[in-house]
């Protein structure tokens, strides 16, 4: 274990993070500030491109730490110094999570600028951005701190192998070891959650269509756009859900993880966005628009509850 390497490593990224970090906000407060300002308007292209290449960049350097972990950082054996694994740490967990969720979001409103051409719409949308960018930035930027409690594993093992008694070191090396194995170099850690943040961006999306479906009454666009969404999201929704299920047997082993509420929510959220695409069906009857909006604005109302439930209730997939 390099440990002092793996540091500097650290170090660095914060270093790199500040201009991105004080860039993203300067770019967020534009997109707010044209709320007001209507000449900005004709520059939200070139915003919102450069909040996306920003964020890529930051994405891009992230990924580089995560290299110099896989370099720096090993799992050895303390009875006989053997190698016993390396941490290959996915890039969307802890702090990275909602930055990866906003990447895609920017992503996809860059596109809809490129394409859409309904100025009400974009100017909200742009709107949202901002306030996304603004919200991972000061609720979990990843280069404030990065990997905090991965860090924090990481000296644990590092300071008791310099002189803590062996039975300490094997016992801390297992867990360690059960750690990597079910989650840092889970094949499902590296597919299940991507999966889930690209969805909930594109359902962001389809949720802001849903509140221009109740403003501009059977205007049919924004239905269009509100479900072509929807079903890219609930494509990958079900999908990560699916991968999730052998991962949580695997991961959990007698644990009654099925209990757990961040995975209930989750379910909850899959069945309403199902009971959506079926509402959508009786679009034109009488009534049903207004509800099929309202049920879309419930089902983007219970992922966000879905995802602050895994910060705030206990469980065996609760972050806090």
């Amino acid at each position: 274990m390099d440990y002092d390497s793996y540091l500097a490593s650290k170090t660095l990224l914060v270093a790199w993070g500040r201009p991105i970090t004080v860039s993203l906000l300067f770019l967020a407060a534009l997109l707010l500030a044209s709320l007001a300002i209507i000449p900005l308007r004709r520059y939200y292209k070139r915003i919102v491109a450069a909040i996306f290449l920003l964020l890529l960049a930051g994405f891009a350097f992230l990924a580089w730490y995560h290299l110099k972990i896989y370099n720096f950082i090993a799992l050895i054996n303390p009875m006989n110094g053997e190698l016993v694994g390396r941490y290959c740490v996915p890039l969307w967990i802890e702090g990275e999570k909602l930055y990866f969720w906003t990447l895609f979001l920017a992503l996809f409103s860059l596109v809809l600028n490129l394409r859409f051409k309904r100025p009400d719409f974009l100017l909200w949308l742009n709107t949202l951005l901002a306030g996304f960018v603004l919200v991972a930035l000061f609720s979990s930027n990843p280069f404030t701190d990065p990997l905090p409690q991965f860090n924090q594993e990481v000296s644990d093992l590092y300071f008791m192998s310099q002189g803590a008694p062996l039975p300490l070191q094997i016992q801390l090396t297992q867990q360690a070891f059960m750690r990597m194995q079910f989650y840092y170099n889970s094949a499902y850690m590296w597919i299940h959650p991507p999966l889930l943040f690209i969805s909930y961006a594109a359902l962001t999306i389809s949720f802001l269509a849903f509140l221009f479906m109740l403003i501009r009454k059977r205007e049919a666009i924004f239905d269009t756009l509100s479900y072509n969404y929807t079903k890219f999201g609930y494509l990958l929704l079900t999908v990560g859900i699916l991968i999730g299920y052998p991962w949580a047997i695997a991961a959990w082993e007698n644990e009654p993880w099925w209990w757990s509420p961040e995975i209930n929510m989750s379910l909850t959220m899959w069945v309403l966005y199902t009971a959506y695409l079926h509402s959508r069906i009786y679009l034109y009857r009488k009534g049903m628009w207004n509800t099929t909006a309202l049920l879309g604005i419930l089902c983007f109302s219970t992922l966000i509850f879905t995802y602050i439930t895994t910060y705030l209730v206990p469980g065996v997939h609760s972050y806090g």
